[in-house]
């Protein structure tokens, strides 16, 4: 029976989508820090060879996500400190991002902000788990509007500690209030081509999100 040929960059790409899912999985929480990341059970649950496996931790360990401890991988904890510092790159460049975009964003760019409005702003707790799946998107727009690439792939490289399930999980109504009440006037500042007020109310939510972290999960 003829065998297929290789498909051209095959390895790679499967090394890639190994890698994404991993990076997706620690920066989500679904793997805890201190968990051991060993190549044999990774590769079985995902269904490939160790070899993109291995591939893959070497890549988040460049990332900072996963370090050798005593001769294995695990996904690196990271301590309040350092979540501080990780937060405070974020606010300035999530804050300048934001007023990028009440300058520069299109048209189209600004409709597509104010869709998510309904989403974005609910205080409805069911909508959380929807909403931690929509976080990135929501704030990845108002990046892109900015006009600003460099700004977007940055952003996305400090999404160590962010809105996603674990946090979503641990949120009151309270903590919901702000948060939708800081994504609404976020809105409305890009979508009024408002600078200095999205600058404002977009420093505001991250310095929030870094409170609630630390207070949540630390």
């Amino acid at each position: 029976m003829p065998t297929s040929a290789p498909v051209p960059g095959g390895r790679a790409r499967l090394s890639e989508e190994v890698y994404r899912r991993l990076r997706a999985d620690i920066i989500d929480g679904v793997i805890l820090a201190g968990s051991p990341l060993v190549e044999d059970e990774i590769a079985e649950r995902l269904g490939v060879s160790r070899t993109p496996v291995r591939e893959s931790i070497q890549r988040l360990a460049a990332d900072g996500l996963a370090e050798s401890r005593r001769r294995r991988w695990v996904v690196r904890a990271y301590s309040a400190e350092e979540v501080v510092e990780i937060y405070g790159v974020r606010a300035a460049l999530e804050s300048h991002a934001a007023r990028l975009a009440a300058l520069n964003a299109s048209d189209a760019q600004r409709a597509e902000i104010e869709a998510q409005r309904e989403l974005m702003t609910t205080e409805d707790a069911s909508v959380l788990a929807e909403r931690a799946k929509t976080n990135d998107i929501f704030h990845d727009l108002i990046t892109a509007a900015s006009g600003n690439s460099r700004l977007l792939e940055d952003l996305r490289e400090q999404r160590l500690f962010h809105f996603n399930a674990r946090v979503a999980s641990v949120y009151t109504a309270e903590d919901l209030h702000r948060s939708s009440r800081q994504h609404g006037a976020l809105i409305d500042a890009v979508v009024g081509a408002r600078p200095a007020e999205a600058a404002e109310v977009a420093l505001e939510h991250v310095e929030f999100s870094m409170q609630l972290v630390l207070r949540k999960l630390y």
